[in-house]
């Protein structure tokens, strides 16, 4: 048991593309994870709008998971534990509502849209907590973390669109969507290049800071 928690501690320590500890490997396959989500959100094959709703659902899950996971490792600083907590509590029931939903409703586009509002407004609330985090756990004298606040700044953003196209009607989910499906392939060019580039930093033996 302690040996799966520290390997899982570890994953999640190193998952984070701009960590010091993560290699070219474990960003080729966030690359790729990235731009399958992407595609299927652009095209939608398989589901329609009901699968990239559950992939949606899924993503909010898993981040929710991973903050209940470093609550319960106690990996978490005292003064950040109230809004870890509401931020994975929220993740948790709106991705389950999002999962259930999509899989014991029949869902129409008036009902991807509905659903829409609740997943903009989950994302609304994961972004802010996790921009608040950041915030309120900076030591003295050290740099905000800008990646951890680009990340969380765009899922609020993203939250807001989502929020705003579901009210709007079914017609404006489908764009967000393929907006979105665009944005992922994007980013896991980017993660594609990034990747290569720590590769050749490895190969050449530089270290990173």
């Amino acid at each position: 048991m302690d040996r799966a928690t520290a390997i899982t501690e570890d994953l999640i320590d190193r998952g984070a593309p701009w960590s010091s500890r993560t290699s070219w490997q474990i960003v080729v396959g966030e690359a790729v994870v990235v731009g399958i989500l992407g595609l299927l959100f652009l095209f939608r094959p398989i589901g329609g709008s009901s699968t990239t709703l559950q992939l949606i659902g899924l993503i909010l899950l898993v981040g929710a998971l991973i903050g209940a996971f470093q609550l319960w490792r106690r990996n978490v600083r005292p003064d950040l534990e109230i809004l870890t907590a509401f931020r994975a509590g929220s993740g948790v029931t709106v991705g389950l509502v999002i999962i259930v939903a999509t899989f014991f409703t029949n869902v129409t586009a008036e009902v991807a849209a509905s659903l829409a509002v609740v997943v903009g407004i989950g994302f609304i609330i994961f972004g802010v907590s996790g921009l608040l985090s950041s915030f309120i756990g900076r030591e003295p004298k050290m740099a905000l973390p800008l990646p951890g606040l680009i990340a969380n700044a765009v899922m609020v953003v993203t939250g807001a669109v989502l929020m705003f196209a579901g009210a709007a009607g079914p017609g404006a989910v489908d764009g967000i969507f393929n907006l979105l499906g665009i944005l992922m392939i994007v980013a896991a060019v980017s993660l594609a290049g990034y990747a290569y580039l720590l590769r050749q930093q490895e190969a050449t033996g530089v270290r990173r800071a």
